[in-house]
């Protein structure tokens, strides 16, 4: 079932694209901090949200800065979202301010920092410092639907991508998307959750009971919160509020739908076979599965 999703030789690649450590990457991402983690100066109070790309990072991370803020909106509703967490690797061309590593320089601590690097790539020295790290996933049938759709939003970012979702999708199965292989990313920091002291949450789970996700987080970051402020917390961050805050053109990118189960308007019926054959022998003895809708 491999030769399903063999890609041709004229497969579509990002402009600027390179590859580190066998994880395919954009023009966007700094090598010379992945060359150099010790740029970053990892404090030992950081605060990382790290997930694949399109699996709810954006949720997590206002979650968890009105939490760290105890429930307080003033800093969260005053700047700009992408102002206020820095993207570590990430550097854009046009937005000098949300350079990730200049961005981490400026803000007070503890950081709440977003990743999307792989474990492999990520800065050894915050896992070494016992950082707090908060890891997110979504099952991968609908992250590669959102993520599509991502990639055709920015074109900034990912090229003018003109392919079909079933393109796409053999991208996705080769790791040949921005960020690399879902399975060698999720697999990898599954690994670090099950040995350390990080938290893992799973989209699925967070859109069904988004309360929990609000006080398994406080939990983890040792913020006592009264049940109101939990209440509120996970009012200000339900998919409604959070689509309205994020109103302009790249923001809007960033929530989308957000439902379970939207992989079915994109995946044929030989596409989902063939994906559930590949899905099942990379996670096999994995202990970890995904809900589908």
């Amino acid at each position: 079932m491999a030769d399903y999703f063999k890609l041709n030789s004229d497969y579509y690649e990002v402009p600027g694209h390179f590859t580190f450590k066998d994880v395919y990457l954009s023009k966007y991402v700094r090598k010379d901090t992945l060359e150099r983690p010790e740029l970053y100066q990892i404090k030992s109070d950081d605060i990382f949200v790290v997930s694949f790309p399109k699996s709810g990072t954006t949720w997590v991370l206002e979650l968890t800065q009105l939490i760290i803020n105890k429930g307080d909106p003033t800093y969260s509703e005053s700047v700009n979202h992408f102002d206020r967490i820095p993207f570590m690797e990430f550097e854009p061309e046009n937005y000098p301010k949300r350079n990730g590593l200049t961005a981490m320089q400026n803000i007070e601590s503890p950081r709440l920092l977003k990743s999307h690097l792989p474990i492999h790539v990520f800065p050894p020295q915050a896992l070494q410092m016992g950082c707090k790290i908060i890891l997110v996933a979504r099952n991968p049938k609908d992250t590669v639907a959102s993520y599509y759709n991502f990639y055709q939003a920015l074109p900034p970012l990912f090229g003018d991508y003109k392919g079909d979702f079933s393109n796409y999708l053999k991208l996705f199965v080769n790791g040949k998307v921005v960020f690399g292989d879902w399975f060698d990313f999720t697999l990898g920091w599954w690994k670090y959750v099950e040995e350390k002291n990080a938290l893992f949450l799973k989209y699925e789970d967070m859109k069904r009971d988004p309360r929990d996700a609000t006080v398994k987080i406080s939990e983890y970051l040792n913020c006592n919160l009264s049940d109101e402020v939990i209440d509120e917390i996970t009012e200000r961050c339900s998919f409604a509020r959070m689509k309205t805050k994020f109103q302009g053109v790249e923001e809007r990118a960033f929530m989308r739908k957000g439902a379970i189960g939207d992989w079915k308007h994109y995946f044929t019926v030989a596409e989902n076979e063939a994906f559930d054959e590949v899905y099942n022998e990379k996670m096999k003895d994995s202990g970890l599965s995904f809900d589908w809708e």
